[in-house]
């Protein structure tokens, strides 16, 4: 990952988490360095309830998100994390100057 585009996503999570804490949600970012990787980016909590969160940022025209782009440990987090009797896993997908929000558990069902 290029510095602008590290600069780019740091962004989103962060823009992120601030519309999160706006929303009432208790919010703890996990912000990563240039070279590393994390199990997610953002944790929330709201009405005792936890959720994962995986921040994308999507610059290609087409709107098309690349599945690859998914890391093995973000899917052992979600698995660990489902164990627990936890569902609440979201990966934001930020395009075109919107944010998508989709379920985890149905990515990994077309795996």
């Amino acid at each position: 990952m290029g510095k602008k585009q590290y600069e780019v996503g740091k962004k989103f999570e962060e823009e992120l988490c601030w519309w999160l804490s706006q929303q009432g949600y208790y919010v703890i970012y996990n912000e990563k360095g240039m070279s590393g990787s994390q199990c997610c980016d953002i944790v929330t909590i709201k009405n005792n309830i936890a959720t994962l969160i995986e921040c994308k940022n999507l610059e290609n025209k087409n709107g098309i998100f690349n599945f690859d782009r998914l890391e093995a440990n973000q899917f052992m987090a979600y698995n660990k994390f489902k164990e627990k009797h936890n569902t609440n896993m979201i990966i934001a997908i930020k395009w075109n100057r919107k944010c998508i929000f989709h379920q985890f558990w149905f990515i990994t069902i077309l795996w």
